[in-house]
């Protein structure tokens, strides 16, 4: 899987990146944000912000092909996970 990032030089370039990378960085951003690991003072807005930042990454790096390779039922199942999860952070907006 390749995705596009930015160095800091400002130049764009592909790296490759393969599902141990992705599975390592959704693992360390679900680490960030868990209230067990933290204790009661939970995580900072950096935490919160750089977990959701690596799914992203996640979600910008599937190509069509690999979402196509799921099941209808599969499909189905990420949009209404993803659908509630936006409908969560639409109740925040102010």
């Amino acid at each position: 899987m390749k995705i596009r990032k930015w160095v800091d030089m400002g130049q764009e370039v592909e790296v490759e990146i393969g599902a141990d990378d992705i599975r390592s960085a959704l693992s360390e951003a679900f680490s960030r944000v868990m209230q067990d690991r933290l204790g009661e003072e939970g995580p900072t807005r950096q935490e919160v912000t750089l977990a959701l930042n690596d799914i992203a990454i996640f979600f910008n790096a599937l190509t069509d092909q690999q979402i196509d390779l799921l099941t209808l039922g599969q499909r189905n199942i990420v949009q209404v996970f993803l659908f509630k999860a936006a409908e969560r952070f639409k109740r925040f907006q102010r």
